[in-house]
């Protein structure tokens, strides 16, 4: 059930408790600079998204066990050694490193955009220039309109359709602080949607820091844009990292809580009475579903410690260490994912299946699993060394992985346990030419046989510090069992047991980038490729298929003029099955200049996207997976927004009008079959960033 007053004292506690704890904070004397760290600064003309990754992509080593891929739509990378540049605090900038350890050692940092270029794409399924096929209301299932498959080994349940309104463990922020942080962000729309972001961290004590992610997207059922698609996502993680005075030992810890609670009405049941307008209050047009719901939570905690095995170096010898011995790390995660979908209707007809519904008078499918992970790591990266300036950098591990989970009207648990070793290695050629590769395996149950190898390189065009642009090539091979959902599931209406062979994709991508501006092309060799067919069932195509992406994507300064853009094309030696829009792309051209005197900047443009008409695949919400059908067209139609935004110091507004389009009378904006999307809408934002 969706109660208002819930969400508001679970705002005013967190609130309340943020003001306390920097009372607290500011009534103690702390030293908000280390003697042995510094701080860099970044200009605000460079190319800005919601969180711009600044780390080096010649030590970027993917760590296959995540779950989480690497999309090569990525922004442009630079190294920025933190401990070793001296320049004045910019309090502006605020920077963090994501997941494990590794990334802190390797100087993976990223900084979070404080300016105004991206401040209007509040929805994470907008950020970064996303795109995706969702349903009819911020916060429910979506799914990517750029084909981008989990090639993750190891045990993976299946549905991600939500998966843009969950924190992941691996995307755990631990921010690097030098003066305390603290930001709100408050995002009101039509209908009493309501959008709430809160960051929160301090330095407790020397070498101890604090932090709070809390991130709500909120939908109430009397006003949400179409009958029964409420929402209510709830998200958040509290972390804390502990360093000794002397970097030798360091742990970082997390607790992370995602929530899901969105009514599923099925889409509309007849797609006349939208495009013709025949009935103009959109929560009266009748639906497929009168009484469904989806719920996910999932809860756990995630703790590293890293020890560096030899002590550091007195600065005062003459003979300094040829051989960093590096250091190991222990990882323990524990992770509790429960899902549940109920329809307390007693009609069916949605459901079209051959088989009888276990329980014919309500649906309640209820599924638990429990995830235990143990992993052990080593790399010869020792004091935050400068991962430039190290020629050959190696790690490799070790996890296991025990799963336990119930099904679905399922008495009996069934648990797996799971062994992967990993390891990788890079290579510094000089200051402009960059090798790295990787591998894993996966021995034991399920996944028995799992691996996957990734190679990539990076060449510059002349240095890394005067180029005229570099390239990047990559090579993915990947051989991996079929997410779980697709060999073994039982639900109310829907039970199968397959025996699938195991995918296998081998990947080649190339890309130049220059300044602000990228273009490349990825390749696709599938085999078995596995999808769930029209009638609902999982289905694999045994001989191996191809897929072409061709990409373009940045940002194109003029004078105070601009264009940020993405644009794919895609194209399959299969398009009956492996279901894409050709041509898919977003684009913002915006004014940006400062005004009053300069103490504010004032940025106003246009975003339009679009993608070319293609048969969607279409969604079915106990499954919360997307299918492929073969009788309703969407796309060839511009989502049209018009923006304003305002920075005045540490404060940001805006105001947007999304989708003014609408007005024009053509009501043909479906966003996935039997979903249209919201109407012309206005929302108004608001940020504010505390350092004190």
């Amino acid at each position: 059930m969706f109660f208002q007053e819930k969400y508001t004292y679970r705002f005013v506690i967190v609130i309340v408790l943020l003001l306390l704890t920097q009372c607290v904070i500011n009534a103690q004397i702390i030293d908000t600079i280390p003697s042995n760290d510094t701080i860099f600064s970044v200009s605000d003309t460079s190319v800005a998204r919601s969180h711009n990754n600044i780390a080096d992509t010649s030590f970027n080593i993917i760590d296959t066990i995540s779950s989480i891929d690497s999309s090569y739509y990525g922004n442009e990378s630079s190294n920025i050694l933190i401990d070793s540049i001296l320049s004045p605090i910019d309090s502006l900038i605020v920077y963090y490193f994501e997941g494990t350890i590794e990334n802190l050692k390797l100087n993976n940092f990223s900084h979070i955009d404080t300016n105004t270029y991206d401040f209007q794409r509040f929805d994470p399924l907008n950020v970064n220039n996303g795109l995706y096929s969702t349903l009819s209301n911020i916060g429910l299932a979506a799914n990517n309109l750029v084909y981008t498959p989990t090639l993750s080994t190891g045990y993976y349940l299946g549905s991600s359709v939500f998966t843009n309104y969950i924190y992941h463990n691996d995307k755990v922020e631990y921010y690097k602080l030098f003066v305390p942080y603290t930001e709100l962000n408050y995002v009101m729309g039509s209908k009493k949607e309501q959008n709430l972001n809160i960051v929160f961290t301090r330095k407790i004590f020397d070498g101890f820091t604090f932090g709070l992610d809390f991130t709500l997207n909120n939908s109430p059922p009397n006003r949400s844009p179409y009958l029964r698609s409420a929402v209510n996502d709830q998200r958040f993680y509290f972390t804390s990292q502990y360093y000794t005075k002397n970097k030798r030992y360091g742990v970082i810890a997390n607790y992370l809580n995602n929530t899901i609670d969105v009514q599923e009405n099925g889409g509309i049941e007849y797609d006349s009475i939208f495009t013709d307008n025949i009935e103009p209050d959109r929560r009266i047009i009748p639906i497929n579903l009168a009484d469904a719901q989806n719920k996910i939570k999932q809860s756990g905690f995630f703790i590293e410690q890293y020890f560096n095995i030899l002590g550091p170096e007195n600065k005062n010898d003459s003979v300094k260490r040829k051989i960093e011995p590096g250091n190991i790390s222990y990882s323990f995660r524990y992770r509790r994912n429960r899902m549940f979908y109920s329809d307390n209707s007693t009609d069916s007809s949605f459901y079209f299946n051959n088989l009888p519904p276990l329980d014919s008078v309500s649906t309640f499918d209820s599924l638990t699993q429990v995830q235990i992970e143990n992993t052990f790591r080593w790399s010869n990266i020792g004091y935050h060394e400068n991962p430039k300036d190290k020629i050959f950098y190696m790690f490799l591990g070790a996890s296991h992985n025990y799963i336990t989970q119930q099904m679905p009207y399922d008495s009996v648990k069934t648990s797996y346990s799971q062994l992967t070793a990993f390891g990788g290695v890079a290579f510094n050629f000089g200051r402009s030419f960059h090798l790295s590769g990787n591998a894993n395996y996966v021995f034991g149950d399920y996944n028995q046989d799992d691996y996957s190898v990734t190679v990539l390189l990076e060449q510059y065009l002349g240095t890394k510090e005067r180029n005229i642009g570099y390239l990047n090539f990559g090579l993915d091979f990947t051989n991996k069992t079929p997410n779980w959902y697709y060999n073994n599931y039982q639900s109310n209406y829907y039970r199968w047991s397959n025996n699938l062979k195991k995918e296998k994709y081998l990947i080649l991508s190339g890309s130049y980038h220059y300044k602000q501006l990228s273009a490349g092309a990825k390749f696709f060799t599938i085999e078995n490729y596995t999808y769930i067919n029209d009638s609902i069932r999982p289905m694999q195509i045994e001989k191996a298929e191809t897929m072409l992406q061709v990409f373009a994507e940045g940002t194109i300064p003029l004078n105070k003029f601009g264009i940020n853009t993405r644009v794919v094309y895609q194209t399959t030696s299969q398009p009956n099955i492996i279901r894409f829009p050709s041509i898919t792309g977003t684009i913002d051209i915006y004014f940006r200049s400062p005004i009053f005197k300069k103490a504010a900047i004032l940025q106003t443009g246009f975003q339009v996207m679009y993608f070319s008409e293609y048969y969607a695949d279409a969604y079915m919400p106990e499954l919360r997976l997307f299918y492929v059908q073969d009788k309703i067209k969407i796309g060839n139609y511009p989502y049209a927004d018009f923006y304003l935004t305002l920075m005045v110091k540490r404060a940001r507004l805006f105001f947007k009008m999304a989708h003014f389009n609408s007005y024009l009378g053509n009501y043909n904006y479906f966003l996935a079959p039997n979903y249209p999307a919201r109407d012309a809408r206005f929302y108004f934002g608001a940020s504010w960033r505390f350092h004190d």
